[in-house]
């Protein structure tokens, strides 16, 4: 899922720190850096959050407009066998925990946006503006 932002003119380096906070505090195991376009945040391993893979968070753009981009990044392996199959044969486990995996996803979305929105709100007019 990805949101944009105008006119805020926010300090990008000081709101990824904010939204690295969100990492912090959620026990997330989580890496900040840079990229050539902006800055990304990656976690995984939280007990608040119980997801398979783990968390993407990319901020773009300019102070006057970014975005932010979330993304749950997960194996792309697929399952070949069909759902009924895999409940014969034990997988019901391995389908259980993808469900309460995706749970948990939603959850975090919810929590890490309503995050997002706040720390744009406390950082709008950060960026220091060239005159």
């Amino acid at each position: 899922m990805q949101r944009n932002w105008t006119k805020k003119n926010v300090d990008l380096t000081l709101l990824t720190a904010r939204i690295a906070d969100f990492f912090k505090e959620k026990d997330f195991e989580a890496v900040k850096g840079e990229t050539s376009t902006g800055y990304q945040i990656l976690g995984e391993d939280s007990p608040h959050f119980r997801i398979q893979g783990y968390v993407s968070v990319t901020i773009e753009g300019k102070p006057e407009d970014f975005t932010v981009t979330l993304e749950h990044c997960r194996d792309k392996k697929r399952s070949w066998y069909s759902p009924f199959l895999l409940t014969m044969l034990g997988g019901g486990y391995l389908m259980s925990r993808r469900l309460k995996s995706e749970e948990a996803w939603t959850k975090l979305e919810k929590e890490l946006w309503k995050h997002v929105e706040n720390a744009v709100l406390n950082t709008t007019n950060s960026a220091e503006t060239l005159t």
